[in-house]
């Protein structure tokens, strides 16, 4: 049975917790940082991890109590979003320190965090435990124990749940001064964590209710919660009657696991190894950025730092990589073609294309997503359009490969070997052969393979550095070295290339690995060689481990290029239900009941063509098109970000800036936020106010005139379907859009979606065709409704899925043979 955890990345991409749209996205993020590469560090030292700073990511550093912190940065960070723990998986050891620790330097000492935690995890996309591997994530450097009590000085636990509203609408409705009350944002759950600072006269007040309020920073809601606030914003709540009460201790959530009454107690200021490892998910937090004094000539850099570092010891990786049960191969992601294959033209006057006298020279991996296709309007032979070659090939062939998210060998993904006899590759004396020569020769490969003219001359240059390895001279610019390793352009290269490699956690100052390291500082710098060896030997953890074998040598990967590979998609799963009629009796079954094409009857020559075309499933298994929404499963809340809600929905009359109903809708009736959406823009003509969904005025038994709203179409069947569906609105009480979304909501949840007695139709398909049933409780007559209903879930999420916050599941229908 496979095993795949979810995963997300490790910081959020601004201080109100929005996600980062796709991993193109975080890494040209994390490329602004300035240390802390993947591989090679800035010094030309081995680095088998990245840094992430206060410098890209102010919002994930926070402060203490440090007099040298508030020096170098007067303006305290808040650690507004934590850092996140990458997969689901079990913490397996930590060190939290109780406060910073400190080195001597010329300049006077120096601190730094030396707290960590490590969490193992496990991954297996196939069926067999073959296709699996074991792997770690490591999170260095964060804050210590110290800064949270500095922290906790305003933190607060809601104590019931309580209704939230919004700074902006506070400021507008003024509770304290007219009797209107704002509108509710959302409900704050008991358990919840808040800032809130009751002597800043700016953040309470008294309501015209005689009630207490504060104005609270939400920080962070409790575990199994679907609550529509957003931590990092600001809230009015009432603070009076104990209904807030002080924080016992700040923190990240794994903490608590180590509080008592625990087996095993949080033990400060040295290596844990945990007996008996417990859970932690995906989007944890794990910490915030630690304050750390980099040593420099004369002074130091302060800088709030996180290291993470992917590793393993799994001698199944070289295997993993190559996706030994070929899992996803039906339902490809990436599309890779390779030098030499033959390219096409379109004669776009004709709509036909013939064969060039061009192919292509380099090798292209592009999302499969991305990639359009056409058809010859003679042939009917369909074709991709390669966008980078200005050309197209025929689709159907050996080339190009489509690819599924685990092929990561045929994506790239590369293994080196690298057992060096120092960590310093880079010198400025001796030449760095072997491992780092590898490396330059990677990417001349690739500069050799890149068809722009801008960079015609790259190639010549990493050639040039090639030449000079080879000589043997024993003086060049290790900082040359160092940028021509990182070149954003290649940057793949490098992030793809996974290294066996020491680790720096592993080794103690008298290990032999050090010793060209530090001897080279004992003549010409030995305050760094002291320095040095005692940071050694404070940071070295991995041969303290008790119930984990780690080291020497490691597998390490750039832990957002290798998990985000597999985040992609990680989180979608396909599955197949059986049904005991075939095709053709399904169809028959169909043909009985009354079958529209939109709002048009279909003509009685063409119907079971027309009826045979949208019933098969095989037509819409292809994602590019968004028919295969309509196998989505839409049971649940999805998670889909707020502003692609928004985005769809702007402009669309009375369903434009509902975003927050539907979501709030969603979760409070367990159905799916994006169907919601879609499923209205198609039934009220995009919120127009010429259908019910724009609001009309109806006098139900007259029982007096009032303007009506309805989503969903809900009523209005195909006989009187104008009446019925304003009759309905009227008689549930839809005088508003919200009401409305809110209502049909709850309706086709309670009737189709999470409907027992109907067997759970919680797809579009199975609403529109109930193939357990068929030619009975179908929700629509017309015969493209699910289709154009899943192209706009596609509009909405389908571009990118790796945004999506819940598990994805397409059900998709198999008939008899």
């Amino acid at each position: 049975m496979s095993v795949l955890p979810k995963i997300v990345w490790p910081i959020p991409s601004n201080s109100r917790g929005s996600e980062f749209k796709n991993q193109e996205e975080i890494l040209s993020h994390v490329g602004g940082e300035s240390t802390g590469q993947y591989m090679i560090g800035r010094s030309g030292m081995w680095h088998g991890g990245i840094h992430i700073t206060e410098a890209t990511t102010p919002w994930c550093a926070l402060s203490g109590r440090s007099p040298l912190e508030a020096l170098d940065f007067p303006v305290p960070f808040k650690g507004e979003q934590a850092v996140r723990c990458m997969a689901d998986g079990e913490v397996v050891a930590y060190r939290v320190c109780k406060d910073y620790l400190t080195l001597a330097w010329e300049s006077g000492p120096l601190s730094f965090s030396g707290s960590f935690v490590l969490v193992k995890h496990f991954i297996q996309p196939g069926e067999k435990e073959s296709s699996g591997l074991h792997f770690y994530t490591l999170y260095m450097h964060l804050a210590p124990y110290s800064a949270y009590e500095a922290e906790a000085e305003n933190q607060w636990v809601i104590q019931d749940t309580l209704r939230a509203y919004s700074e902006m609408d506070w400021l507008t409705a003024k509770l304290t001064s007219d009797k209107t009350s704002p509108q509710i944002a959302g409900h704050m759950p008991k358990g919840a964590r808040v800032e809130w600072d009751p002597a800043d006269s700016n953040l309470k007040t008294t309501g015209n209710n005689k009630r207490e309020y504060g104005l609270v920073t939400l920080k962070g809601l409790p575990e199994k919660n679907s609550s529509t606030l957003t931590p990092g914003q600001r809230y009015w709540v009432v603070v009076d009657n104990n209904n807030i009460k002080p924080a016992s201790g700040a923190g990240p959530s794994w903490w608590r696991h180590l509080l008592p009454p625990a087996k095993e107690v949080m033990v400060f200021d040295k290596t844990v190894s945990l007996s008996s490892p417990f859970a932690i998910k995906a989007g944890d937090p794990i910490g915030h950025m630690g304050y750390y004094q980099a040593p420099k000539d004369g002074g130091y850099e302060a800088r709030y730092q996180v290291h993470i570092e992917c590793t393993s010891m799994d001698d199944n990786l070289e295997k993993f990589l190559t996706n030994p049960e070929k899992v996803g191969e039906k339902n490809p992601l990436w599309l890779k073609y390779s030098p030499g294959l033959a390219l096409f033209t379109k004669d776009v006057a004709k709509g036909t294309f013939a064969k060039g006298s061009t192919s292509t020279t380099r090798t292209g991996i592009l999302p499969l997503s991305k990639v359009t296709s056409e058809t010859d309007s003679s042939t009917k032979q369909e074709y991709w359009q390669l966008r980078p070659e200005n050309a197209y090939v025929p689709k159907g062939q050996a080339e190009p490969q489509l690819l599924s998210q685990y092929d990561l060998a045929k994506l790239g993904f590369k293994t080196e070997t690298s057992e060096p006899t120092s960590f310093d590759y880079l010198d400025g004396k001796n030449q760095p052969v072997g491992f780092f020569r590898s490396l330059i020769n990677s990417l001349y490969e690739a500069a050799t393979g890149d068809t722009r003219t801008s960079h015609a001359l790259v190639k010549h240059n990493y050639q040039r550095l090639l030449d000079k390895i080879d000589s043997g001279s024993d003086r060049y610019s290790p900082m040359e070295y160092w940028r021509a390793l990182h070149n954003p352009d290649y940057r793949d290269t490098i992030q793809k290339t996974i290294v066996k490699h020491p680790s720096d956690w592993y080794f103690k100052k008298s290990d032999a690995i050090w010793q060209p390291f530090l001897n080279a500082l004992k003549k010409d710098a030995p305050e760094w060689k002291k320095y040095s060896e005692d940071f050694i030997d404070k940071m070295a953890w991995m041969q303290d481990l008790t119930s984990e074998k780690l080291g020497p040598s490691l597998w390490h990967m750039h832990p957002i290029m290798f998990l985000g590979m597999m985040k992609l998609n990680s989180k979608i799963k396909y599955i197949y239900t059986d049904y005991k009629l075939t095709l053709q009796e399904m169809l028959k079954k169909q043909l009985t009941v009354l079958n529209m094409y939109g709002n048009d009857p279909i003509s009685p020559a063409s119907r079971e063509r027309v009826v045979g075309e949208y019933i098969n499933p095989e037509k819409y298994e292809d994602k590019e098109g968004g028919g295969i929404f309509q196998f989505l499963v839409i049971k649940g809340y999805m998670g889909v970000p707020e502003e692609q809600l928004k985005a769809f929905l702007s402009g669309k009359g009375t369903l434009s800036g509902q975003e927050k109903t539907f979501i709030e809708a969603a979760k409070k009736y367990d159905i799916n936020e994006c169907y919601l959406a879609a499923h209205a823009v198609v039934e009220t003509g995009n919120g127009s106010s010429r259908g019910m969904g724009g609001g009309r005025t109806f006098n139900y038994k007259n029982q007096g005139e009032r303007k009506v709203y309805n989503m969903y179409g809900i009523g209005a069947v195909d006989n009187n379907a104008t009446l019925g569906g304003l009759g309905t609105a009227y008689y549930k009480g839809w005088f508003t859009p919200e009401l409305a979304i809110d209502g049909g909501a709850q309706y086709i949840s309670a009737n189709f979606v999470n409907s027992a007695k109907h067997k759970f139709q919680n797809t579009l398909y199975k609403m529109k065709w109930n193939p357990e049933a068929p030619a009975s409780h179908e929700y629509a007559s017309s015969v493209n409704w699910a289709n154009e209903i899943s192209k706009n879930i596609r509009k909405i999420c389908g571009h990118d899925l790796s945004v999506i916050s819940s598990d994805i599941v397409f059900d998709i229908p198999r008939y008899k043979e």
